[in-house]
């Protein structure tokens, strides 16, 4: 099946597209075998791509360090010197995964990636005041069971509102402490995991508390769920805009003002395979090729991730590589319903959102035949409806042949990471990548 590739009309962006492959496939141990897929320079670019196979998670243990390193950098001499680090990611749906970490690229990654979203482009200086809500595993200082105080959660021009792994960790009154903390900083970004800031929303509306409203809210580390969306808006008038990307790959795709994705042309390219067994061919795999990172190149790396191509262009004006009209989710959050038909889990997401009554679920297909829905309930309705009408929408979207047990919880649970996964397939399924065998 062919892939939906980025095909920019630009010389630059194909230039880089063939140096990060030469690169790649001449210089570094981990694709030495890849070397045999590659139909030669004579082929179309798009065509060398799709020719070669995806990049694992399992790859990049099997060769790090050294064997990611393209010949003729000196690894060890580049640590001692502190021009690059290891870091491991905190992962979502996986096991974590310890990266090359190029501060300077990131950084010129990062600043590109405000050019795509007009607000970001306005209040992002790289010297702005931003304040971070997620789990201290993925980002900040982390608590060894005591709060850490607000001096030594601040980094230069960052703000770390959260010390905790998990919010059945946090203490009494933590909601209020990062409200006032909010309003006393007043920074011109929040970044925050759409989790945390829900939970802060909810908070914030059923206690009659105003917030600190900054130039810009990006939502970043876990899948925004409508009903986190509808919670943060009840709260925050301020734009907000998904940042999508990867500890591994950077900044991939920005949401601009208008709600589409637009990829970071100068820093990767995006190439989308789609699945066996999903008819709309505008669904696919993620996979990303980063441009620059010269300590870390990485080609065709699968993030996990299934995104939607915009089917025409986007009012922002911005026509330059890809864009996608949603994030679809992950590929350990594709169900199967009835008759082997796969759904992803934006459809699922909608689906629940179209109860009323639900501020947080979590779902989880055991089986091919039976999923389990946990759903934390407002209050506004009956707990007995809430749960009738949730089984009801699913059965509408996954088939009366799919046993739904649902339940009401008073807490969900987080991953290991401390990101929440809100959809969670249980079994392998064929139409995944042969890559990432057991997604």
């Amino acid at each position: 099946m062919p892939d939906i590739s980025s095909r920019p009309e630009s010389e630059a962006y194909r230039a880089r597209c063939i140096e990060t492959l030469d690169i790649a496939l001449n210089l570094t141990p981990m694709y030495r075998d890849w070397r045999s897929f590659d139909p030669g320079e004579s082929a179309p670019v798009n065509a060398r791509y799709a020719a070669l196979p995806a990049l694992g998670k399992p790859d990049i243990r099997a060769h790090f360090p050294h064997g990611v390193v393209p010949q003729g950098l000196d690894l060890d001499a580049a640590l001692a010197r502190n021009e690059i680090s290891f870091v491991k990611t905190s992962g979502t749906a996986d096991e974590s995964l310890t990266n090359i970490w190029n501060q300077s690229w990131w950084n010129d990654c990062e600043r590109a990636s405000w050019g795509l979203n007009s607000h970001a482009a306005g209040v992002c200086t790289g010297s702005h005041r931003e304040a971070i809500l997620a789990s201290a595993l993925s980002v900040g200082p982390l608590s060894e069971g005591a709060q850490v105080k607000r001096e030594d959660r601040i980094l230069r021009n960052y703000l770390f509102l959260n010390e905790y792994g998990s919010p059945a960790e946090w203490p009494a009154a933590h909601e209020l402490r990062i409200i006032e903390e909010l309003a006393d900083y007043s920074p011109a970004v929040i970044e925050a995991n759409p989790s945390l800031l829900a939970r802060i929303s909810r908070w914030a509306w059923r206690e009659g508390k105003t917030v600190f409203q900054p130039g810009l809210i990006t939502l970043t580390y876990e899948f925004p769920s409508a009903l986190q969306l509808r919670d943060i808006r009840r709260v925050f008038s301020s734009p907000i805009a998904s940042s999508y990307g990867a500890t591994e790959a950077g900044y991939v795709f920005m949401e601009c003002e208008h709600g589409r994705l637009h990829q970071n042309s100068d820093f990767c390219r995006v190439d989308l395979v789609p699945l066996t067994g999903i008819e709309d061919q505008s669904i696919g795999r993620i996979l990303v090729t980063t441009f620059g990172n010269r300590w870390f190149p990485l080609l065709r790396f699968e993030i996990g991730d299934l995104a939607r191509v915009s089917p025409g262009p986007c009012p922002c004006g911005r026509n330059f590589g890809m864009t996608l009209s949603s994030i679809e989710g992950r590929l350990i959050s594709l169900f199967l319903a009835a008759q082997n038909r796969p759904v992803t889990h934006r459809q699922l997401d909608e689906t629940i959102a179209s109860v009323e009554g639900i501020d947080e679920y979590r779902l989880d297909q055991e089986s091919p035949e039976r999923v389990r829905l946990r759903l934390m309930a407002g209050g506004s309705r009956p707990a007995e409806a809430v749960r009738s009408n949730a089984r009801d929408a699913l059965h509408s979207l996954l088939g009366d042949g799919i046993d739904i047990q649902v339940e009401n919880v008073y807490t969900l649970p987080t991953e290991s990471s401390g990101k929440f996964l809100l959809a969670k397939r249980h079994f392998p399924l064929d139409i995944c990548a042969s890559s990432q065998k057991g997604l």
